[in-house]
């Protein structure tokens, strides 16, 4: 047996793949996708891996000791395969039902982000691993086209599975990796990019750990299937639309990966190596209705085997004739709002390279859009204006109900559109389905809404009577216009995009850009802010900012403003104080002449009351916050120490304290105060003092990205002595913090009313710093 891999092409190519700009979570994405390969091997082999896991370890700090290792407990590879699975180019897998394609995606990834890789192989029953060591810095210094092959001893014959490290990772890579908040958003594209595979897969139920938590399906949270409106002609509309279409098969060639046109017999590049296959061809899966309304949350996730490689994707939601594309949802809402969501299927289409977006010039991807929204136009007159026949896809049925964000006609009911009024809240619940609270994994919340909105529109109050049948003809039905008309009619929106912020030197200031609402007068105003410098064109000279109205249609404002003014030079003025201030004259000048007689102090401390929530020194808010951000630092521990640490640390507590910590388990009653303390839940039962003190006595716990992002344990300057000084710099800072959210926590609504002001804004500002940077 040779005992060098052959590894041509020339490793310079392997270099040169790492600069394709793959994201993060894709190259992931590539290393998970071989392992659930391994996994569908085995069971196509007769012998499936039981409990199948796959865990992805992230750098827990931005050091040169940082790595990414990805290990699962598959079926392992032989020498042979370890090889090839090696080798730019390579595919041993079946294209048509695995994951793997090119034979590229692993030098891709491993190349982009690190310049150092190893993998470790064995099967159950071979006596040691195989591994090889990628070096891409010394396969370009040596010229060498092959490395050794290795070997190490298994502790045990039985053992199976294969392991990747990158180490040496690139820069850029490993300052992104090692953060927090990108960990928690890789978390949340591969807990959505594999939600069928973790669910149910042909390989059983797969375990996917990321960086130390399991991923979960992320699920959309659509209406229930049940969910129908009935019109007086009989029809129905479904706010879920399932799809199941087998297509004729097709010839397909699994060495060039490409599906033949219905008059090839073989394939026409005539290689020695096509090997020509009739594959199966169907496409399934459902387009459904969002709770909620969202200018970028929406669209169409494509799945090939179970992977969604393209994921929101809205491009069924334009037609085009060949030479311009026309949106066709969403134009009825006036945000750009949106709510048509669904997966579908579609394994036979080819993909790029990449795996992140199915080939558009696929003959299988024109299939798929003729089954999914049909020929021509979703809007039915412009259809009928181009020749098109009559449309019954899913998405066409889907349009023609549930195109709206708000009821036709001014006694429409929210029931026949399934749109929650208040959008805001609609999301806010929607938060609570991602977290399972189990209240809210029904649409039952929502339609208790839409219900009431109903109640409102019939002049019933919230609470009064039952339900109300509806009267024949009372809501406008489809394709008529409420005045008799039943042609049916289409109103296209078009509105001004709002301003973009120039590439230098304006930024968007995305804290203050939202919608802004009087709370009285109900004067809305939607803001655009962005960050200028002083010499701004649109800022007038030595102002320190300006609302400009940009669009009348949208009544969007730029809200321009330079934020190193010497007016912000001030603890008792910011950005947002300045943009309230203008949104109070503008209020005042719009209600003038009205039955309204608004004051500037009065608009403006409705204003303030509604929006600087965060700078408000209520008492009561200030207690309850302080509270809420020591528990949720308690609730957190679980999730950062070992297993086995829980009882290590009750035993740290001083006698008073863990006395004080059983009298609340028993005053709660908790049944099994013992698990509670061996996995460390104890701590939600803990005086907040006594959480300040594990802080002192376990700092690293927390930092370096755990739980907050702040170095510790990595910082390193080259001495000792100087490192620790600086550990003891962030110690002591967070123990300050926590200082002052203990003291606000032990204090009365009149307590902190009689503290002086000072004390309290900086026991406010404490309370913020300690948040969590990375929880979930």
């Amino acid at each position: 047996m040779s005992q060098e891999f052959d590894l041509t092409p020339d490793p310079r190519v392997l270099q040169m793949l790492g600069e394709i700009n793959l994201p993060q979570w894709r190259c992931l994405a590539e290393l998970i996708d071989n392992s659930i390969d391994g996994f569908v091997h085995a069971v196509r082999s007769g012998a499936p891996i039981e409990a199948p896991e796959i865990s992805v370890t992230l750098p827990s700090a931005d050091n040169e000791n940082a790595r990414v290792m990805v290990r699962d407990n598959g079926p392992g590879m032989s020498f042979e395969s370890l090889e090839n699975a090696v080798r730019a180019g390579w595919s041993g897998n079946d294209p048509l039902s695995n994951l793997g394609l090119f034979g590229m995606g692993f030098n891709i990834a491993t190349a982009r982000l690190g310049l150092v890789t190893e993998v470790w192989t064995s099967r159950a029953g071979d006596p040691e691993e195989v591994g090889v060591r990628i070096d891409l810095d010394e396969l370009r210094t040596t010229r060498s086209f092959k490395v050794p092959r290795q070997t190490r001893p298994k502790p045990h014959h039985n053992t199976h599975g294969t392991t990747i490290v990158i180490s040496r990772l690139k820069g850029d890579q490993r300052g992104y990796l090692a953060r927090g908040n990108n960990q928690k958003t890789m978390r949340k594209h591969l807990a959505r990019a594999y939600s069928a595979l973790l669910g149910q897969s042909e390989a059983g139920k797969i375990r996917l750990m990321v960086g130390g938590t399991r991923l979960a399906p992320r699920r959309h949270c659509v209406w229930g299937e049940d969910r129908t409106v009935s019109f007086p002609d009989g029809t129905v509309a479904r706010a879920v639309e399932h799809i199941d279409v087998k297509l004729a098969p097709r010839r397909y060639c699994t060495h060039c990966m490409r599906t033949l046109a219905a008059a090839e017999e073989t394939c026409p590049t005539g290689s020695p190596s096509c090997e020509v296959v009739e594959a199966e061809r169907r496409i399934h899966g459902w387009i459904g209705l969002q709770r909620y309304l969202h200018n970028t949350e929406f669209g169409l996730d494509f799945i090939r085997n179970g992977r969604k490689i393209e994921i929101a994707n809205k491009d069924l939601f334009e037609w085009s004739d060949g030479d311009t594309a026309e949106v066709e949802y969403p134009t009825d809402d006036q945000r750009g709002r949106g709510r048509f969501v669904g997966e579908i299927h579609v394994d036979h289409c080819r993909v790029s390279y990449t795996k992140d977006r199915f080939e558009r010039d696929d003959p299988a991807w024109s299939e798929m859009v003729r089954v999914v929204r049909g020929e021509g136009p979703l809007r039915p007159i412009v259809a009928k204006q181009r020749g098109y026949a009559g449309n019954d896809s899913p998405l066409y049925r889907l349009y023609q109900t549930f195109r709206r964000s708000s009821p036709q006609g001014k006694n429409g009911l929210w029931s026949r559109v399934l749109v929650v009024k208040d959008n805001d809240r609609a999301q806010q619940m929607a938060n609570l389905f991602d977290e399972d609270d189990p209240d809210y994994l029904t649409d039952e919340r929502w339609w208790q809404l839409v219900v009431e909105q109903d109640k409102e529109v019939l002049g019933e109050k919230p609470g009064e009577g039952g339900e109300t049948p509806l009267p024949a003809g009372f809501v406008d039905e489809p394709g008529t216009s409420g005045t008799g008309d039943t042609t049916p009619t289409t109103t296209t929106t078009t509105t001004t995009p709002p301003p973009q912020p120039e590439p230098s030197p304006r930024r968007q200031i995305h804290d203050l850009s939202r919608k802004y609402v009087h709370p009285t007068f109900r004067v809305e105003y939607e803001i655009q802010a962005y960050g200028v410098a002083g010499n701004d064109p649109d800022l007038p000279a030595g102002l320190p900012w300006v609302l400009k109205l940009d669009d009348v249609a949208t009544r969007t404002y730029g809200f321009l403003v330079d934020v190193s003014h010497d007016v912000f030079r001030s603890t008792t003025m910011t950005p947002l104080d300045g943009l309230l201030t203008e949104l109070t004259h503008r209020t005042v000048e719009f209600l003038q002449g009205q039955a309204q007689d608004p004051s500037v102090a009065g608009v403006l401390a409705d204003f303030r009351k509604q929006y600087c929530l965060d700078s408000r020194l209520d008492p009561q808010e200030i207690i309850t916050l302080a509270t809420s951000v020591l528990g949720d630092m308690a609730r957190a521990v679980p999730t950062l120490i070992e297993d086995g640490q829980g009882e290590a640390m009750f035993a740290e507590l001083h006698v008073s304290e863990r006395d004080s910590v059983a009298r609340r388990m028993a005053n709660r009653g908790v049944p099994d105060h013992k698990a509670l303390i061996a996995d460390g839940r104890f701590w939600d039962y803990a005086d907040p003092e006594s959480l300040r003190g594990l802080f002192g006595r376990h700092p690293e716990i927390f930092l370096d990205g755990n739980y907050w992002n702040d170095p510790y344990a990595s910082l390193d300057f080259g001495s000792e002595a100087i490192s620790e000084q600086a550990r003891t710099a962030v110690r002591s800072r967070y123990d300050a913090y926590l200082s002052d959210a203990v003291w606000l926590a032990n204090q009365t609504p009149s307590d902190v009313e009689r503290a002086s002001r000072d004390a309290v804004i900086r026991a406010s500002c404490s309370v913020r710093l300690l948040k969590s940077d990375v929880s979930d």
